[in-house]
């Protein structure tokens, strides 16, 4: 699809969510007026029926009707709110067709200047690869994305997994759309994860004691059968009021852990709800490719679980109705109850709780590349190899509008290691190594890469583009970037293999002293298993290809200069280049005369 054709796409859905909002809007008035009108006549007919019994029975009539309808205006409030957030992410995508990505969280949290090569590559921050590829709602999720764009995956079997199952969530828009809805629906708190993974942590009070497990069967047994008996034998009740009265000083001897745990954990039951309610959507399509195959039966046992103690912590919340918890807790030790088994859920399932939120996590990640794949079906995906070589057609950078991207082949590797790169001011030279970078980030998270052919191994990637000085670490510029080739180069020495994107290296030292250190640098790869591209004004690097000439290969961007007006064609070259427009360009500007 062209990027006309996407918007229209992603229109149409929001049009067609829009009217399925607008029905389910004109519902809820609807259900909220009958309520109103119910309420209304339960109050007339308790009034009425004081005096006319029969109408106490059209109020419990009334009354079950009220809840009934509560219980419909909530879900129609749910279908409500996930309306609303498809609404707004086709609203999103629609704009993302036509270039504004701004709709989508940035991931400047992850900005971090001495990373190998992320703040090189503009791998987050405004529009940044992550921005464009970003379909994650929940903290971890983001957190997983940014450390796939950072990390690259550890073999070639684990890439062709997530790449088959990114081809297969492609197709799968309605699934994809609704786990990104309900995801938007959690609202997330940073610190909601964390303090529900420390809960699971905490030490249970009364799971594992045989006394608390036989206490809470025959306790409420007997006390309630000495109320039943009450009512039979009235020289019962003062027994069944002793057990009764037992009851509540059993519970006055932990009422203040009971109180403890409850706080602590009934903040948690609105995210554990949400929770289950994402994992619900994960288990309702049915998946040919492994890695999405596992994904859904994991999800179906979280589902489950996590339904469960949503559930669990729904019913301790009940001790907070003074009415109810008079009488349960009377009866039935009720508050201890809840917590023991809330305490048992928390031993049978602690250890599996992380694996199956993660399972969500691994879902918007898949459905954020899914939807990239989607956006881009002209896109293909890499084919890993083994043999230390890059072979590439037709690359372009995936952030370019695609009327304005200009597509270069490259074959690195086969012995050619090292190509120097040269060509003038502004003719493209640092986009073409962002181009390799950002598209090897894609290829080894199972992406597809904006190109017609990509073949590449499992490599790791360094660069040297951006670096900046530091106040704070009391660097300079020019120690900084000595540090990043000086870690560069102890990794190449521990024979780990790196492909290598440098733009000119050295530029905080003089030109003698830069030239002679750059050809110095070059000659240090040569016994290394590396790949690097190196781009450069300077001339003499392109010597190293006549020293060199099966390992060092020279290629240029030229500028053209025709009727005083300077133009690039950024189209890659074989040799050595030969035109350069500083001068022009001062003299153009005014800057110096002409």
């Amino acid at each position: 699809m062209t990027q006309q054709d996407l918007h229209a796409f992603y229109t149409s859905r929001k049009t067609s969510f829009a009217g399925s909002l607008a029905s389910i809007r004109k519902q809820i008035n609807v259900i909220s007026n009958t309520r109103l009108a119910i309420a209304l006549l339960i109050i007339l007919a308790v009034y009425f029926g004081l005096t006319h019994h029969i109408l106490l029975y059209a109020a419990v009539f009334l009354v079950t009707v009220f809840i009934y309808l509560i219980r419909v205006h909530s879900k129609l409030f749910d279908e409500k709110t996930h309306l609303e957030n498809l609404v707004n992410l086709n609203d999103a995508e629609s704009k993302a067709a036509l270039g504004d990505s701004s709709l989508f969280a940035a991931g400047r949290e992850f900005i971090d200047p001495h990373h190998p090569y992320t703040h090189d590559l503009d791998i987050f921050g405004e529009g940044s690869l992550f921005q464009y590829i970003n379909r994650c709602n929940t903290l971890s999720g983001k957190r997983k994305l940014a450390d796939r764009l950072s990390t690259s995956l550890p073999s070639a079997s684990h890439i062709q997994e997530q790449q088959e199952a990114i081809r297969e969530l492609a197709s799968h828009t309605e699934f994809r759309q609704h786990v990104q809805a309900a995801g938007k629906e959690l609202e997330e708190q940073p610190a909601d994860r964390a303090q529900l993974e420390a809960w699971l942590k905490q030490p249970s009070f009364l799971y594992g004691k045989s006394f608390y497990r036989y206490l809470l069967i025959l306790f409420p047994i007997v006390t309630v059968a000495l109320v039943i008996l009450a009512f039979i034998f009235p020289t019962m009740k003062g027994w069944a009021i002793l057990c009764a009265l037992a009851q509540w000083a059993i519970l006055g001897l932990h009422v203040k852990k009971i109180n403890a745990f409850h706080d602590y954990i009934s903040r948690k039951k609105n995210i554990l709800q949400r929770y289950a309610r994402l994992l619900g959507h994960l288990q309702h399509n049915t998946f040919q490719s492994s890695l999405l195959k596992k994904i859904s039966a994991n999800a179906h046992e979280a589902d489950v679980k996590v339904k469960s103690l949503a559930s669990l912590v729904r019913s301790l919340d009940a001790r907070l109705n003074s009415m109810t918890t008079l009488v349960v807790n009377s009866l039935l030790l009720y508050d201890l109850q809840c917590v023991y088994r809330l305490e048992k859920w928390k031993e049978q399932h602690a250890d599996k709780l992380p694996a199956w939120l993660d399972v969500i996590t691994e879902t918007e990640v898949l459905c954020s590349f899914g939807t990239f794949a989607f956006n881009h079906a002209d896109f293909q995906y890499a084919r890993i190899q083994a043999e230390l070589s890059i072979e590439i057609q037709q690359l372009g950078h995936p952030l370019l509008p695609e009327d304005e991207r200009v597509s270069n082949d490259l074959l690195i590797g086969n012995k050619q290691s090292i190509l120097i790169v040269t060509g003038a001011n502004m003719a493209g030279k640092s986009t073409f190594l962002r181009t390799i970078g950002v598209n090897l980030v894609l290829a080894l998270s199972g992406a597809p890469v904006c190109a017609q052919q990509f073949c590449c191994p499992v490599i790791q990637l360094r660069t040297g583009m951006r670096t900046a000085d530091s106040l704070k670490d009391h660097q300079s510029y020019f120690y900084a970037e000595l540090n990043r080739l000086k870690t560069i180069m102890d990794e190449l020495r521990s024979d780990k293999p790196l492909l290598i994107l440098l733009d000119e290296i050295l530029k905080g030292t003089n030109s003698t002293d830069k030239q002679a250190g750059s050809i110095a640098l070059v000659k240090q790869l040569l016994p290394h298993p590396c790949l690097a591209l190196i781009a450069t004004h300077d001339l003499a690097l392109g010597d190293l290809e006549q020293e060199y000439p099966d390992r060092v290969k020279n290629y240029c961007f030229e500028a053209t200069i025709e009727n005083d007006q300077l133009s690039f064609d950024y189209k890659l070259k074989p040799g050595l280049a030969q035109k350069m427009n500083a001068t022009f360009l001062m003299k153009k500007m005014g800057i110096i005369p002409r």
